[in-house]
């Protein structure tokens, strides 16, 4: 069934569908040592290595899904790719580019092959929880440049500060481009069930690295 002209857009259905997913999140022990910037550079550096590994095989789905959805090219375009801030921030902190996925790493990317396979437009609502990250991700960047004494160059924060003063004005743009597709109300609920299963996927990922020692930085002298 296609959706009507007084169904609520899909971005406002997808905030409040996922907002308790997204506090979740938010409120878990990793991503609160990580706000605090109280995580160890390698903690850091390892989620880092998951994040890419998790960006690596969304972006493949979603270039894929592109060919064969044009219109999508509109949400989803080289400039929204995030490998190469990873790889760079990688690189920065001398970690792994290669790294060994965590089990919530694997099951996600397991989770994110299925639908790439069975429904591919659902993909969005995975895209559509890493992108608003950005949202939040560039009051975490500046406690990572006090924590680690990052560069004024914005080195060791690529990842989380990808679009610097640019941020607002770019999720703005994919707001709008989300309302313009031409999504069916079936488009809709499993978009919306796939960022809420993201939302929950990035709290297990870092709940295994917690599972590691040495996860938080040691006090300042």
């Amino acid at each position: 069934m296609n959706r009507h002209l007084s169904d609520p857009g899909v971005m406002a259905t997808l905030k409040a569908a996922t907002a308790e997913h997204h506090r979740r999140a938010e409120k878990h022990e990793f991503q609160q040592l990580m706000v605090r910037g109280a995580l160890s550079r390698d903690a850091y550096a390892e989620w880092l290595g998951q994040m890419l590994l998790v960006h690596r095989g969304l972006e493949e789905h979603l270039t894929k899904l592109v060919a064969s959805h044009p219109a999508v090219g509109a949400v989803f375009d080289d400039s929204r790719r995030k490998v190469p801030f990873l790889l760079d921030d990688l690189a920065f902190y001398q970690g792994r580019a290669d790294s060994d996925p965590v089990p919530a790493t694997s099951r996600f990317l397991q989770y994110l092959d299925s639908l790439a396979a069975s429904s591919p437009l659902a993909l969005l609502g995975a895209l559509y929880v890493l992108e608003g990250s950005t949202n939040g991700a560039r009051f975490i960047a500046r406690r990572l440049r006090t924590a680690y004494d990052l560069p004024a160059d914005g080195g060791g924060a690529a990842y989380v500060d990808p679009y610097g003063e640019g941020q607002p004005r770019r999720w703005q743009e994919f707001k709008e481009e989300m309302e313009r597709l031409a999504l069916t109300e079936a488009d809709v609920r499993t978009i919306t069930q796939v960022a809420q299963e993201t939302f929950d996927a990035i709290g297990a990922v870092g709940g295994d690295l917690l599972a590691h020692t040495h996860r938080v930085a040691p006090p300042p002298n």
